[in-house]
């Protein structure tokens, strides 16, 4: 990269990373959804924050709820229908 041996932008970019890192870290954590693997991802310095956004991304969405038994009583043969048949 260019910008590495510039002391300025370092110095500039170093503490703006570190603020959104930490934010990052404590957005997980007040998070309701979280896990601990979750916290644990945003923990990472770089892209933890990024995987951790969007593994509590995924906790919103619900699980399918399981199916339930068919009723017998759906499927109980119905008066007259077979009398289109029998004419």
């Amino acid at each position: 990269m260019a910008t590495v041996d510039v002391h300025g932008i370092a110095a500039m970019v170093g503490p703006i990373h570190g603020i959104a890192w930490l934010f990052g870290i404590v957005a997980t954590w007040r998070d309701p959804n979280r896990t601990t693997g979750i916290t644990v991802l945003a923990v990472i310095p770089g892209i933890g924050g990024m995987l951790a956004l969007r593994a509590l991304g995924r906790t919103d969405v619900h699980p399918p709820k399981p199916s339930t038994p068919a009723d017998p009583a759906d499927f109980a043969p119905h008066e007259g229908i077979h009398d289109d048949l029998a004419r």
